[in-house]
Parts: structure tokens; sequence; C-alpha cells
């Protein structure tokens, strides 16, 4: 940049000025990078677009599993030739067994030795509370002659309820911690479980899918556009870049961009609570988004990788919102299916232009994680300098990059990194059976009937009689002598019959069942295999089933155990209390340590439907075993019950502690009842009763042939 080129206040945003550093009191005027900078910003930029390079058969073969996926052929078949598209089928179906409901994350705590002086012997315990008891009673604390034992009984004591103590704090913070994760799932727009739905989507489409953790803080605005917290932070940042251009005169009276600024700031103005909120967000990226480093050896946690880059297609102004670099006369433009626009630098537009296309104009950045330098690189095509400086990534976890990878066909290749989809697998037997129906579309459309004549024997009169006639029409046809027969001068040309081994598909699903999993029946079709064959096929497609449930559950367990190490980080005690409540625990200063013990996980299989017939038939079978069993909480078995026929009673609050059971109630009351009858009846008097009592029933407790009283109950 020149010298007498514009300044920008190094302030910004948050001094409010945008730009003219002269506006705040600071006149700093920006200077061209310096040369080693302008070389390390075109290494950078080089080591990713030549990854690019090295990925790109495999970027187009995604997108042209995408193109089979929605049309259900290739580019080579006409849409006006027969298509049953089976790819899409099995996409929705795979993608509705795999990932029905958001996972559940449970807290789990390493496991770690935490008494330093208990050997974690229940008898020793017993022996340690039972001599610190006898000293006690004896009257000498000091234990006397048992001193030495004593001492040893009390440090175990200590060092027990030490122990316990630190076992129940880490309990309460895992169990914020899954409070805090399940919050901001739900806190997603759209929600989480739309976005993986469509992850899982897009893995069994093109081979492989994408999650980026963030954070996102107060009044910070992130260049994910996929997911993001719905607050005011863009309308906010979109404010702050208008009035920055008015600080430096690009805008004019009459511009369309004032009008908009005057709108926002009523709008604004107007609202009596803006919602500024901080915390996890989730970006979906698409897979081509993500350049790996092509030195990786494998995709799933970029194994080999020394770095990877995010790559984003964004407008200048959006550049300039979240990065306040101005690139409107630096960066090379491209359009939406990133094709360079011959390399042409445009200047700001200032007035509306109705051929200008929005999906164009667009600014190529990238955020590049370099873990050897464990830098995080923000660059944009074209620009000779970093949109931001290089600085540690914000958040500092185990992986170093915050994106994670989700594949499900992963197999070893020395050459290529991105596995196949299930797309590509099926897409052989998808022509096959497109060339299938569409030749028996073709056979039919030969066999309709058809006539043959000599040439010239009929008028054109006459054929168009034959070939449009209403029903029972009488035809006059000249070409016909009086006396002459129809089939003199008219013969139906014979068919060939069609043979349905020549068209069958049955094959072609057996090659989809050998390839994905999936059998005919699946698809809505009725197979002609016996029972057990199909149920033999069904017990395979679980099997394979199986092995994506499980690739999905690790997945989302290392989402999981990402988003706590960072909450653990960058969420303070106030936010915590205000998400989780009053009644949340939370550490102050020791996360790192926290972060070593305890961790969250997602449940095995939690992402799927459940199977409610297997989950309740499993509960009738142990259920009379707890019944028998002493110690048992009925309040938590009434839960688990409960929790199992999927009813949405609220059984906390329908417990009370103090309250006897319905039934015993009942009986009470039946009780009363009948009490009050009795007492009421004539013959219940005492001087009435006789020496047998009311019931007049013999005492078992009496001997034989005793006449004792015995009262109106006979007891």
């Amino acid at each position: 940049m020149a010298e007498n080129e514009e300044k920008i206040c190094p302030k910004w945003p948050e001094c409010g000025c945008s730009y003219q550093g002269e506006q705040c009191g600071m006149s700093m005027p920006v200077k061209e990078p310096e040369r080693a900078r302008m070389k390390l910003v075109k290494q950078v930029l080089g080591k990713v677009k030549s990854a690019e390079k090295f990925h790109e058969a495999a970027f187009k073969q995604m997108k042209r599993d995408m193109e089979l996926a929605f049309d259900g052929h290739d580019s080579n078949w006409s849409d006006e030739w027969y298509t049953a598209n089976i790819v899409n089928r099995h996409i929705q179906q795979r993608t509705a067994a795999l990932y029905a409901k958001n996972p559940k994350a449970t807290a789990k705590r390493r496991e770690r030795m935490d008494f330093s002086i208990w050997d974690e012997d229940n008898k020793s315990l017993q022996r340690a509370m039972m001599g610190v008891q006898a000293a006690n009673q004896m009257g000498d604390p000091s234990g006397g002659a048992f001193a030495p034992q004593l001492i040893k009984a009390q440090s175990i004591m200590e060092d027990y309820s030490q122990g316990q103590e630190r076992r129940k704090m880490l309990e309460r913070i895992g169990k914020t911690m899954e409070i805090l994760f399940s919050y901001f799932m739900d806190e997603q727009n759209p929600d989480f479980k739309t976005q993986a739905k469509a992850l899982v989507r897009r893995v069994i489409t093109t081979g492989c899918g994408f999650v980026k953790i963030g954070f996102q803080r107060q009044m910070e605005r992130r260049p994910e556009v996929a997911a993001r917290i719905n607050d005011v932070t863009a309308q906010i940042n979109r404010l702050q870049r208008l009035a920055g251009d008015i600080a430096k005169g690009d805008l004019n009276e009459g511009d369309a961009e004032l009008e908009e600024l005057r709108l926002m700031l009523e709008s604004l103005m107007s609202e009596q609570m803006m919602i500024v909120r901080e915390g996890l967000i989730f970006d979906f990226p698409e897979p081509d988004a993500i350049i790996v480093d092509p030195m990786a050896s494998q995709l799933r946690g970029f194994v080999g990788a020394k770095w990877i880059a995010h790559k984003m297609y964004l407008s200048p102004d959006e550049v300039q919102e979240v990065y306040g670099y101005d690139v409107s006369k630096k960066a090379i433009r491209y359009d939406m299916k990133g094709v360079a626009e011959d390399r042409k630098m445009y200047s700001d537009v200032t007035e509306f232009d109705e051929h200008q296309d929005t999906r164009t104009n667009l600014v190529c950045v990238y955020e590049v994680y370099d873990k050897p330098s464990g830098l995080m690189y923000v660059v944009a095509d074209g620009c000779p300098d970093f949109l931001t400086d290089p600085i540690a990534p914000p958040m500092k976890i185990e992986t170093f990059w915050p994106v994670m990878c989700l594949t499900f066909n992963e197999s070893e290749h020395k050459e290529k990194l991105y596995p196949v989809s299930d797309v590509g697998l099926i897409a052989p037997m998808q022509a096959e059976y497109n060339r299938a129906r569409q030749g028996l579309r073709e056979h039919r459309r030969a066999n309709r009937p058809k006539y043959a004549t000599a040439a010239g024997m009929l008028e054109d009169e006459d054929r168009a009689k034959l070939q449009m006639h209403p029903a029972n029409a009488v035809l006059e046809l000249q070409a016909l002598a009086a006396g002459q027969k129809v089939t003199d001068v008219l013969q139906p040309v014979p068919m060939i019959g069609i043979d349905p081994n020549l068209y069958e598909v049955k094959t072609i699903f057996d090659d989809i069942q050998l390839v994905v999993g999936a059998q005919e029946a699946t698809f809505g079709g009725v197979s002609k295999a016996t029972a057990t064959e199909t149920s033999i096929a069904e017990s395979s497609r679980m099997s394979s089933m199986g092995a994506n449930v499980d690739e999905l559950d690790s997945f989302m367990t290392e989402i999981a155990r990402l988003s706590g190490q960072i909450l653990l980080q960058e969420m303070s005690i106030e936010q915590v209390k205000n998400i989780a409540g009053p009644g949340a625990t939370w550490p102050e200063f020791s996360h790192q340590q926290i972060q070593e013990e305890i961790y969250l996980e997602i449940e095995a299989g939690s992402t799927g439907k459940p199977n409610r017939a297997a989950e309740l038939a499993n509960l009738e079978r142990i259920l009379p075993f707890l019944l028998q069993m002493p110690g048992i909480d009925p309040v938590w078995l009434v839960k688990e019950v409960l929790k199992r026929m999927d009813d949405k009673l609220d059984i906390d609050r329908a417990i009370n502690d103090g309250m006897l059971s319905i039934a015993a109630q009942n009986s009470i009351q039946q009780g009363l009842a009948v009490g009050q009858e009795v007492a009421a009846s004539p013959g219940n008097e005492p001087s009435q009763q006789g020496q047998r009592g009311a019931n007049q029933l013999p005492d078992p407790r009496q001997p034989e042939g005793s006449t004792a009283p015995m009262g109106a109950n006979n007891v």
C-alpha cells in the first residue's frame, strides 16, 4: 500500500471510527508489508493451491457423485430416457437409519488412583473407622499406647474423605459439562440435528464430511456461514463497516448504503433488548472446502498432515466486516463455482447494478492451520498481506486443528487419500438398472401394433383414415377394389416377444447388496427370496450398518471431547451458572488439570432410532430379578421403565418422599370405611357379642374348649 493511500485505525473496530486514524487521534499509516512477510504469504498460498491441484481428481469425483445422487444418472444419460433413482433412495434410507436424533453426551472420568494412603479396601476402611471410634469412646483422643495405629487410622479416614469430595466435585463438573454441551447443540441455527443429518447424507454421497468447532465470543464475527449463534453480532459488524465507509468518504449522499445504514440504526434502537451471545458453534463445511496436506496418509485424524486449510468464499464486504481488511482493490474475484474471473480487480460498487450477480465478485479466503509453526494464517488469493496477523489458534485443543473428518468406506491406498462413497459404489448398478429399464421401454415401443403395405398402394387419405380413425368407424379406402380383401392390401407386421430374462434387475440388487449391504426389499421392491434368505440378508445389512454406526459414534465422541476442552477453557463461572443453573460446579483455575481427568463421551448408538421392542423385552426379563433384590430404589426403577417406554411423564414432580403409595392409601381408606360400618352395627355392642365376639370365630391362640372372651375382631 502506498504511503498516500488510506490510513486505518489500529484499534478498529473497537474505537468505532473504523477508518482514518485521525478520527480518534491516531495517525498511523499502514505501510506496504515487508518483503519477507510477502514471501511468507506467497508461500502459504502456494502450498494450499498446490494441494488443491493434487486433490483435484477427488474433488471432481465428489461433484460427479453429487450429480448422480441428484439426477439418478451420469452426464452421458439423457434426461428423456428412463431413470429410476435408486441411489437417492439408498442415501435417504441409510441417513434415516444412522442419525435419528442428537447424541447423548455423558461425562467420563479417566481411571485414576484417587487415594494415596487408603488401599481402597473396604475392610481396612472399616478397621480405621472402628479404631477412631474406640479412641473417642475411651476418652483418649491421642490413643495412648495405640497412638501409631490411631494416627494411621485417622490418615486413612482423612484420605478417604478428601478423595470422595474430589470425586463428587468431578461428578458435578461432568454434569455441568453435559448440560452445556446439550445447550449449545440446541442453540445452533439451523439446529444441530438438521446439520448433522446433512453431514451423514454428505458422507454417504461424497465419501467424507467435516465438522469445524469454534467458539464465538461477544461481539465477534466469525467467517463461517454454515452455522452461527443467532444474535445481532453480524448486524453490528455490518453497521461498523458502513460507518467506516462514510468516514473514508466512499459513500455519498443518495447511495443505497446510506439508506441501509439509517434503517439498521432505527431497527437496533427500537429493540428493547439486543441478544448478543457467545458459546460453541459447529460449522459443517463442504467436503472440498477442507484442503488437506498431500503428505497425509489417513483422512480420519489427518494422520501425517502438517497443515490443513479451510477454504471460504466471502464477499469483499464480509471480509472487511470479519477481518477489518479492505480487499476491494487487491483480491482476485471468483464466482460460486470457484472459477476466477480473469483475475479482474474490482473497485467498490456504490450503485445498484441490475446485471450484477450476487454469486460473483467473491474473495477466496483460506484459514490455514500450520502444525509445525503452531500458527493460524488467514490469507486471501491476490492479497499481498495476511488478513490478520498470524497467531496461535484461539482454541488450544489436543488435536491442534479444530476440524474433524467422518468417513464410512475408508480403505488403504498409497496414492488416494479420499475414500470411495456409497454413491460411487452403486454407480455401475444404477447405470445398468437404467439401461435395463430403458431397453424394456424401447422394446415395448417397438412392439406396438404396426402394419405394412406395398409402396404406393395407399393414398395419403387412406393412410390418415387408418391411423386416426375413431371407434366403430366404417372406413372407405380408395385402394380397395370391389370384393378385394383388406389383407390383400394391408398386412400386420409380426412382433418379437419380450423375454423378461433380458431385462431382469434382480442380479443388479444382488450386486448392490454385496457392495453397500442394502437388499432389494429395503428399496420397497418385493423380493422373491425365501424368508430364510431374506433374514440372512437383513442380518448382513445390519452388520454393515453397525460398522457405520460405530464410526459415527466415534466421530461424535471426538466432537464432544473437543467441545468439553473448549468449554473448560473459554467459559467463565458466571456464564456457566447463567446456562446450567446456580448449582453448577465449574473450575476457575485448574482447567488443564480437570481436562486431564474428565471428558465427554457419546453413548453408543444414541444417534440411531431406538429399538423399543428389544428394550422392553430386555426389561421384562430383568424386572423380576430387580423386584426381588434388596436395596433397589423404586424411583430409579420407575424412571428406567418410563424411559424405555418413551413416555413423557415427569416422574420427578410426581414423586413425594413422604407419601404412601396409591394402593396403600386406597387400602387404608377402605379399612376405615369398613371399620365405621362395623362400629355402627348393633351386633358390635360388647354386651351382645357373646364369649366369641362379633364374628363368633374361635381364637387360635386359646386352647381348645376355652370360653374366654375375644372381642369384636376375635383377636
